[in-house]
């Protein structure tokens, strides 16, 4: 029995071993067997089409580092025609900064040609976009404040005119049903108190008795009726960690514990607490770990953006000398990276009236049209 033992761990660790070498071989010769474990980006899925080929590795890679430099601005609302060739393949990075509270979203109409991800400022991969109905979609969200650097790259040997949106959305639904943006008449940080406190919240006005309403999935942690924010309701939701503060309340229509939905009533518009001089109106406020954060990114409503403009493709473009100036945005008032004066560029893409446009030294921003002439 001793001897039947003995052997029996030896035979046991030797398969063991042949189990993990063979777990190996086979990752090195068919990667994607293990992608529903390992979930690699889509860069790295493509990049096994360079196996044997080096050198389009290397420019690959090029083009990324070469979009990992660009200081190009994005206003949180951007559409933009974008343009691949084999010759010059697209790559490009976008800065944006996203606030607590937003949703960064990014599209492009793919076919499977591009690649897209959101990277923070040393580079390193936050998100990729996973292609949906034959566009890509991105979709990211962060816990704070925080600059993302977005890079669309065109697949080598893509030729392609296609459109690229960057925009952020809300997080959560509005708080006040029926009711938007104009709505909120003061916001985070306004004096309260002669100057002795600052507002921790959104003031969203509406008439007495309109219905307020859960902004997402969550339970009724706490109902109150004390103190400056009067008939209050506290909502949790347990997905991101945050309270939702209702104050100022006629009345509420919920008990603690209630589970509940967005759109669902919690209660209804007033001027309760120290609301009672001034018109009905919901005090709404987000807090995380105690603290108050500014709810406005969370509920502000956003459109999708559309590039309603298209621009001529020049074949061989140059600046015309006069005020041809490189900039951060689509915008004469954005700050200005280079004169280009007479030289040379290639057009990449264009939104509204602007070329996106890169010199011959790699640098990427946004030219007039009025400032661009066929050589």
């Amino acid at each position: 029995m001793q001897f039947i033992k003995k052997y029996w761990l030896y035979a046991s660790i030797l398969i063991a071993v042949i189990a993990v070498i063979a777990v190996i071989i086979t990752y090195a010769v068919k990667p994607a067997l293990f992608d529903f474990i390992l979930k690699p980006s889509q860069r790295t899925i493509y990049e096994r089409n360079f196996k044997d080929n080096p050198e389009k590795l290397g420019r690959w890679n090029n083009l990324l580092s070469i979009a990992l430099k660009d200081n190009v601005v994005t206003n949180k609302h951007t559409a933009e025609r974008v343009i691949s060739s084999n010759q010059k393949p697209f790559t490009a990075g976008y800065l944006i900064n996203l606030q607590l509270g937003e949703v960064l979203m990014s599209t492009v109409d793919s076919q499977d040609s591009w690649i897209l991800e959101a990277r923070d400022l040393d580079g390193d991969l936050l998100k990729d976009a996973q292609l949906q109905n034959d566009s890509l979609i991105l979709n990211y969200k962060s816990d704070k404040n925080i600059k993302v650097r977005i890079i669309l790259q065109a697949k080598l040997e893509t030729e392609s005119t296609t459109d690229f949106k960057i925009y952020t959305l809300p997080q959560y639904d509005f708080p006040v049903a029926g009711k938007g943006n104009t709505a909120i008449q003061s916001f985070w940080g306004a004096s309260r108190g002669g100057g002795s406190r600052s507002h921790e919240g959104n003031d969203i006005f509406a008439p007495k008795g309109h219905p307020v309403v859960a902004i997402t999935y969550g339970t009724v942690s706490s109902i109150r009726n004390r103190g400056l924010g009067g008939k209050q309701v506290w909502i949790k939701d347990y997905d991101n960690g945050y309270l939702h503060y209702y104050a100022h309340l006629n009345d509420w229509i919920v008990n603690e514990g209630d589970m509940v939905w967005s759109g669902d009533t919690l209660g209804y518009v007033g001027n309760t607490g120290n609301a009672k001089n001034t018109p009905p109106h919901l005090h709404f406020g987000i807090y995380k770990n105690g603290s108050a954060v500014d709810p406005k990114p969370f509920i502000w409503k956003t459109q999708v953006p559309e590039n309603k403009i298209s621009l001529p493709q020049l074949i061989n473009p140059r600046a015309n000398g006069f005020a041809a100036n490189l900039r951060t945005e689509p915008s004469s008032s954005s700050d200005i990276l280079q004169d280009v004066k007479t030289a040379p560029v290639t057009i990449i893409g264009n939104t509204g009236n602007w070329y996106h446009v890169r010199t011959s030294t790699g640098l990427s921003g946004y030219m007039h049209q009025s400032v661009l002439v066929e050589q």
